[in-house]
This record gives C-alpha cells, structure tokens and sequence, in this order.
C-alpha cells in the first residue's frame, strides 16, 4: 500500500506541475482491497480536478456497498461524486447510448415500448469464453455478481427508464439520468422468497468444446469444478437468469429476462424485445439490438404471402462502427471531467439490493445447480416464467376492464 501512496502521490509530477495537473487513479481491484487502496489514494493529496477511477464491481454484497459509500464520503465528503467515477463498460458502449434516441427521437418506437404492446425484455450477456486465466478472481465472484447485477442492471435502465429531461436536444446531464436509472430501479418489484424459484435459474458447465470463435478457438475445457484455481465446493455459478417485473404505469405485466453464462454456443450481448401478438398472429413481432458486435438490429414481423396465413418477415439493418471502444468511451469521459458514462453508487446498491434474496436462496440452495455441456446454449431446463403476480384482481396491460 505504500508503493500506491508514493506512485499516487508522484503522478501528477510525471505529467508536468504537481500543483496544477490533474491526474486519474485507475483502481481494478478485488473489492477487499478496494478501502484500503481508497484511502491511500486520499491521503497522497491530489492534485485538484483529479479523479478516482473504481472497476466493478462495487462491493461484494448490499452491505459491502453500503461500507463502500460510507467510506467515500467520509474520505471526500461532497466532492464523492464528482471525484469518483464508477466504471461499467456496458455504459460505453455505443448501441446502449444510442438507445436513448432510439427510444425518444422516433414516434414509432415511443409508441409502443410500454407494456401493453411488449410482453418480454431479454436482456443478455452470453459468452463463448470460458475462464480464462480468471478462475480465481470468477470462483469467488460468479455470474450474477461478475455480470448481472452490473453490466445487465445497466442495460436494464437505459432499455426501460422514463423519458430524461434534456434528451430533446441531444443528451441529459448526468443527474438527470442517474435520477431516471435511480427512479427505474426503485420500481423493481422485490422478489419474495417464494419468487426467487419461479424466477432464477443457475448452472455451471461440464466438460466440452468451445464454440469455434476469435476467442474461444473451439478450445476442450474440463468440468468448471476441475479448472485450475477454482474450489469446487464454492458452489460458484457460470450462468445465472432473473426475472424481474417493474411496478411502473408504463410497464405492468412486462417480464425483464436478465441472461448471462460463460462457455455458450456463441457469445451474444444485446437486447431481445418480445412484442404481444395482434389479431389472428400467434407470435408478436421481435426487436433485437446487439451491443457488441456486431452491432445489428433486426426487426422479426409477420406478414402474409396469401390471403389466409401469415408469412415471417426480417427488416436487418446494421448501426454504425462506433469510433471507440466501450472503455475508450468512458476513459474520455472520466478525463473529460463528465460522469453521464458513470455508475452512481446508489444505483449499485439497489441492484445489490434487488438481487439480495436471489444471493439467500441460491446460498441455502433452495434452488438447485444446473449444468450444461461447455459450447451448448446452456441449461436444458425451461427457462423461468418470472414472478407471480400480486394478490388482487388483475387486468391484462392494455385490456379495459369492463363494468
């Protein structure tokens, strides 16, 4: 720790004068090393205008990133915020800020992203990869907490937020649009313990091949629990789903299907959006949005090649090449001084929040471990119906209740 304090304490000097040169401290740490090294970057002294840069994830739990919170503004008081920049990468990824105008700056897509025309959000994150000389850091973090409970909670608030003031002429500040993923997170109906098990699902792969892609290379893995580095009694997932409702006007009986798994059939990160059927179609229309390469988008509509049945239809187009990687977009904003690119604390600790009696259950194993073969679309099992629904009499979105 006293090699940081001294190489803290001395960057600002490598980039001219140390009383005038902001710098930014990086910090990728396990997050048991997280306090300790964020007190030692306070006690250097920084220069003003410098900036602390923390990777997910942010705490281990909800009590871990509420410490975490505590201990920032104990070190910096108000300035926390602006001092200290959040990294999630999924936010630099340029289909994800995109999606925003997508949302709000055509007619056709405000129309109808609501729940009485969109029956299902699948939010995923799968990978063809597997460990890759991770397996330590992945044993004691998982699925859920490695990807879900960040990059997807992310996804999750650009995809379903209400509409930011400012977006109208080009982009909200960065309060308005922590204020709106703050709001959106805040309306997840809370998970019950009888919800956790018609609404998860985790595994870990067995033995197999990689999918023949860049990265996997159609490499042979063993079981996860052989991998080096990996304690077997852990119980560690490498894939994780959840299903969550939010209790919003605009999204009553919409299901948001959160996905991600390690060693897949083939790595996809985007968005599926399942619409209700209309009329005498027996499936609804579907909209997918990859996030990260390739950067399609797809419309899946009916239409019809006689009078008497309904014919599939794919409208695909692709987005254009962002100019920046996913973290080349954020390192400009932390060096740009901007912090709409961030992850404000408070929405971290309402996705621990959130995903807290999913950590319980899976903990006493009320829901059981899955496995599927590495290189398959994973688990065999039906997938989640999600939660059920309140007590009370319900209606169907967008079906008028009749007197």
């Amino acid at each position: 720790m006293a090699d940081l304090i001294a190489a803290t304490g001395n960057a600002s000097a490598a980039t001219g004068n140390a009383q005038d040169s902001p710098v930014t401290v990086y910090l990728a740490l396990p997050t048991g090393l997280m306090p300790d090294a964020l007190r030692a970057v306070a006690a250097a002294d920084l220069p003003a205008g410098s900036r602390i840069a923390m990777e997910k994830p942010f705490g281990d739990d909800l009590s871990g990133a509420e410490e975490l919170d505590d201990l920032l503004g104990e070190l910096f008081a108000d300035e926390a915020a602006t001092i200290v920049f959040n990294v999630d990468h999924a936010l630099g990824m340029a289909p994800l800020q995109a999606m925003l105008a997508l949302r709000f700056a055509n007619p056709l897509p405000e129309a109808v992203w609501n729940g009485e025309h969109i029956e299902e959000f699948r939010l995923l994150w799968d990978e063809a990869i597997a460990l890759e000389g991770r397996a330590r850091f992945y044993d004691s973090t998982g699925a859920l907490k490695d990807v879900l409970q960040n990059h997807l909670m992310q996804v999750l608030t650009m995809s379903a937020m209400e509409r930011p003031e400012g977006i109208e002429s080009g982009w909200p500040s960065a309060a308005e649009l922590h204020a709106r993923k703050v709001e959106l997170l805040s309306a997840v109906r809370p998970l019950s313990p009888a919800d956790v098990l018609t609404s998860t699902r985790r595994a870990r792969y067995t033995a197999g091949t990689l999918a023949d892609e860049p990265e996997a290379a159609g490499k042979m893995v063993p079981d996860y629990i052989d991998e080096d580095g990996v304690d077997g009694n852990r119980d560690t997932e490498t894939f994780a789903e959840v299903v969550l409702q939010i209790d919003s006007p605009r999204w009553a009986g919409t299901r948001f299907r959160l996905r991600t798994g390690k060693a897949i059939d083939c790595t996809r990160k985007g968005i599926e959006i399942l619409f209700r059927p209309v009329g005498a179609a027996q499936q609804g229309a579907r909209l997918w949005i990859g996030l990260d390469g390739p950067f399609d988008i797809e419309l899946a509509l009916n239409s019809s090649s006689s009078r008497d049945r309904l014919t599939p239809m794919s409208l695909i187009g692709e987005q254009p090449k962002p100019e920046l990687s996913p973290y080349g977009h954020v390192l400009k904003n932390i060096l740009d001084g901007e912090s709409d690119l961030a992850a404000g604390p408070e929405e971290s600790t309402l996705a621990w929040q959130i995903l807290t009696p999913v950590l319980e259950a899976w903990a006493d194993g009320s829901v059981p471990m899955e496995d599927y073969p590495a290189g398959s679309s994973g688990p065999d099992s039906e997938p989640p119906p999600g939660p059920q629904p309140p007590p009370g009499p319900q209606s169907q979105p967008g079906v008028e209740e009749q007197p």
